[in-house]
């Protein structure tokens, strides 16, 4: 039975066959976890987002410029249009068609750009935005979208986390710059729910200097939220995922380890669940969510710089969804 079958079946069958090495449903809470098609390369902070037009996801990052394709029908990868430079701890959303990535850095832990490269899957072309304001380049930060803006929060400059938070508006495709964060990090990943930009967790700089903080940038009164239930495990470098009204952290780095922890924040009851753990301790990852899932490609098995994947594993809280 190959794996794209079982993946397939109904919710009862999959119950039946759940020691199949297709599914791999992980302790912990609840979830389910399932092994997809590995990615070509191994690689480490990276980027990975899914694009409902073109019905693929993409990844791209770990200091190569080679950005991949996985097309969730076929459970294949295929190579496209490379960026035009070799970074890592990019970040990328997809915004009405266009895939955006948006920073990044060119070495470790220094220097950081301030690039906006938008792929465009119909064409298979990358073209280039206006890049972030002098002085403001940066990596490793919280980047997501609101309505046709895409927002960027913390991240490494000159070696350093920055509290910034600018954004950039699509349409006119210029920089604002917006309060600044409640303190200054980077590692982590943001997201949207309702009229809110949550930024959980992450560290200050050093790799061990992890926090539990969860803020949010409420987007009605143009302030930040402070004092909401912190993130019941502190680490960095993790993915992030927006399902309902909870944010999914899955994954990360800190105090020597790398971890398999998911847990979910219910923003509408300011409270954490623990999920099923992903099988793959890792970080250097982002969430890619099509249809309920939630998609994880690559990242490092050690803390640091050392032991990259290309493990392809999904996330379903609930039953198995087919995407798209």
């Amino acid at each position: 039975m190959s794996r794209r079958r079982a993946f397939q079946r109904p919710v009862a069958t999959v119950v039946l066959i759940g020691l199949s090495a297709a599914l791999l449903s992980a302790c912990g809470g609840p979830g389910t976890w399932h092994t997809l098609a590995s990615s070509p390369s191994a690689r480490q902070e990276v980027s990975f987002v899914y694009s409902p037009s073109a019905k693929k996801f993409f990844l791209a990052g770990g200091h190569s410029p080679t950005q991949e394709a996985y097309d969730p029908r076929t459970d294949t990868w295929t190579s496209v249009a490379p960026l035009p430079a070799a970074l890592d701890h990019i970040q990328s959303v997809e915004h009405d068609g266009l895939i955006y990535y948006i920073g990044g850095l060119i070495a470790w832990p220094l220097p950081a750009v301030g690039s906006v490269y938008i792929y465009d899957p119909g064409s298979d072309r990358v073209s280039s935005g206006t890049p972030m304001p002098a002085g403001r380049e940066r990596g490793a930060g919280g980047v997501a979208v609101y309505r046709d803006k895409i927002y960027y929060a913390g991240g490494l400059h000159a070696g350093v986390a920055v509290p910034w938070f600018d954004v950039y508006d699509t349409a006119t495709r210029t920089w604002s710059r917006l309060p600044d964060m409640p303190e200054p990090r980077d590692h982590f990943q943001a997201g949207v729910v309702g009229a809110r930009f949550y930024a959980i967790g992450g560290r200050n700089t050093s790799i061990d200097a992890t926090t539990t903080v969860n803020d949010a940038f409420d987007f009605t009164t143009g302030a930040w939220v402070t004092g909401l239930a912190p993130l019941p495990t502190p680490r960095g470098g993790f993915g992030t995922a927006v399902l309902g009204t909870k944010l999914v952290i899955i994954g990360g780095e800190g105090g020597g380890r790398t971890f398999q922890t998911v847990e979910a924040y219910d923003t509408s009851a300011n409270a954490w669940q623990e999920l099923a753990a992903m099988p793959t301790a890792r970080h250097g990852i982002e969430g890619a969510v099509c249809n309920g899932g939630v998609y994880i490609a690559d990242g490092g098995t050690a803390q640091g710089g050392t032991a990259p994947t290309s493990r392809h594993e999904v996330f379903f809280l609930g039953g198995p969804t087919a995407c798209p």
